[in-house]
C-alpha cells in the first residue's frame, strides 16, 4: 500500500515536472522574421544580429526566412493573410503595403525617433502616419576619374560644378581620343537609361510630382530641363547606356572597366569598385548644382515593419529597435558591407569606417528625395520608363513623354478623390 502510494506520487511529480516544461515552452515567444537576401556580407550580418537579438532575450525565438525570392514570398503570404510578425519592406512597395492593411503604425514605439534622418523618415510615412523605421539607406553621387580629367586637362568636380561645367568635362573627355588597355574609346558619362538615375536631375532643379496647389507638375519646364539634361550626353554622343559601353551590365560596371570617365551611382558601388578594380583611380563628389542653383539627389531605403496581425507586438516591436536602434545603427555603420546607417549619430562612424572622401553620399541626405510614388500608379512609372529609354535613344522628346506622364498622374490623382 505504501509503495503503491510511493508510486503514485512519483508518477504526480513526473506529471507536474512535464507540464511545468511545457507551460515554460508555451510562454517563449515565436516570431516569424521575414527578409531579402541582397550579398553573402550582409546575409552574415542579418544572421548575427538574430542571434544577438536572441541571447539577450532568451523569451524570444526567430523564425528566420532570408531569401533571394523574398519579394514573390512575402507578396504570397500577404495575399494569403498569412504573413510574418516582422519583415522589411523597400520604399517603393510602402503604399501598397498600407492600402492592403498589412502594416501596424508605428506611432510612438520607434527608438529615439529624433535621430533619424528626416527624409528617411518621410519615406515611409503614408498620410501622416509613420509606419516603421528605415534599416539603412544608400544615396547618389558623381563618380569620376581623375586620370581621364587629368588626360584631358580638365579641372577636377569641385563645389561649385554645375549641370554646364559636367557636360563640358564630359565633351572634353570624349573629344581627348583617350582609349582603354583593350582600344576601346572612352566617353563622358555612362547614363543608364534609368528613372532613378535622371530624377536626382529633376529634384535639385526644383521639379516636383504636384504643385503646392496639389495640381500635378510632373512636366514643368524644370522637369523636361532634367530629363533633357541627362539624356543630352547619350544623344549628343559625349555619353552612352552602359549596355552600349562594351556590354556592360550597369554604370558601375562601365565606370569601373574605365569605358567612361563619369557615372551616377550609389555608394553601393564603392565596395564593387575597391574589390573589383583596385587600380582604378577615381573619387566622388556630390551631384553638380542645377540651373535653379540647388542640388538633388535620390535616396534609397527599406524598413523593418510590424505586420498588423501579430500576436506579440511588444516582442515584434522590440526587436525592430533592436536592429534599427541607435545600437544597431551604430552597427551597420561598422559592418561596412555598402549601406549607410539610417541615423545622425551612427553617420561618422560609417565615414572613418568607409573614408572621409565618401561624405557627398551623407552629406546628400539633407536633400535627397525617395522617389515614391502613390500605389495605383503603375501606369505611371511604365510611361517614365519606357518613355525614359525613348529620350535617351532620341526616339521621342522629354516634353511628350512627360506630357504623357503627367496626364496620366493626373487622372490616377482624380480617382482618388
Amino acid at each position: 500500500m505504501r509503495t503503491s502510494r510511493f508510486v503514485m506520487l512519483a508518477l504526480l511529480a513526473v506529471l507536474v515536472l512535464a507540464f511545468g516544461g511545457l507551460a515554460t515552452a508555451q510562454d517563449t515567444v515565436v516570431l516569424q522574421v521575414w527578409t531579402g537576401s541582397s550579398s553573402p556580407a550582409e546575409d552574415e550580418f542579418k544572421n548575427a544580429e538574430f542571434a544577438a537579438f536572441e541571447e539577450a532575450n532568451p523569451g524570444i525565438d526567430l523564425e528566420v526566412l532570408i531569401s533571394p525570392d523574398y519579394g514573390t514570398q512575402i507578396q504570397a503570404a500577404i495575399a494569403s493573410g498569412d504573413y510574418p510578425d516582422v519583415f522589411t519592406v523597400g520604399q517603393f512597395d510602402i503604399p501598397s503595403r498600407v492600402e492592403a492593411g498589412v502594416l501596424m503604425p508605428a506611432d510612438d514605439r520607434i527608438e529615439a525617433s529624433e535621430d533619424i534622418y528626416p527624409a528617411l523618415l518621410e519615406a515611409f510615412t503614408v498620410d501622416g502616419t509613420v509606419y516603421c523605421p528605415p534599416k539603412d539607406y544608400s544615396t547618389l553621387a558623381l563618380y569620376y576619374n581623375v586620370d581621364y580629367f587629368e588626360q584631358a586637362g580638365v579641372e577636377l568636380p569641385g563645389e561649385e560644378w554645375t549641370w554646364e561645367d559636367m557636360y563640358a568635362a564630359a565633351e572634353a573627355i570624349t573629344n581627348a581620343d583617350i582609349t582603354t588597355e583593350d582600344g576601346s574609346e572612352v566617353v563622358g558619362l555612362s547614363a543608364a537609361p534609368d528613372r532613378n538615375r535622371w530624377l536626382a536631375f529633376f529634384w535639385g532643379n526644383g521639379a516636383r510630382l504636384q504643385d503646392e496647389d496639389g495640381a500635378v507638375a510632373f512636366n514643368s519646364p524644370a522637369a523636361v530641363e532634367a530629363l533633357d539634361f541627362y539624356a543630352s550626353f547619350v544623344r549628343n554622343g559625349v555619353g552612352a547606356a552602359p549596355a552600349d559601353l562594351g556590354g556592360a551590365g550597369w554604370n558601375g560596371e562601365a565606370f569601373g572597366r574605365g569605358l567612361a570617365a563619369m557615372t551616377v551611382e550609389g555608394n553601393w558601388a564603392i565596395g564593387y569598385l575597391q574589390n573589383d578594380f583596385p587600380d582604378l583611380n577615381w573619387a566622388v563628389t556630390e551631384i553638380p548644382l542645377s540651373p535653379a542653383g540647388e542640388r538633388g539627389t535620390l535616396l534609397f531605403t527599406e524598413c523593418w515593419a510590424v505586420g498588423a496581425n501579430t500576436e506579440h507586438p511588444e516582442e515584434a516591436w522590440a526587436l525592430v529597435n533592436f536592429l534599427t536602434g541607435t545600437e544597431g545603427a551604430a552597427r551597420v555603420a561598422e559592418a561596412g558591407f555598402g549601406v549607410m546607417p539610417a541615423r545622425i549619430s551612427a553617420s561618422e562612424a560609417w565615414l572613418t569606417g568607409r573614408g572621409e572622401e565618401f561624405a557627398p553620399f551623407v552629406v546628400g541626405t539633407e536633400y535627397a528625395w525617395a522617389p515614391v510614388f502613390p500605389s495605383g500608379f503603375g501606369d505611371f512609372t511604365t510611361v517614365v520608363d519606357e518613355g525614359t529609354v525613348e529620350v535617351l535613344a532620341g526616339d521621342a522628346e522629354a516634353q511628350e513623354i512627360l506630357d504623357e506622364a503627367a496626364e496620366i498622374a493626373t487622372e490616377l490623382f482624380e480617382e482618388m478623390q
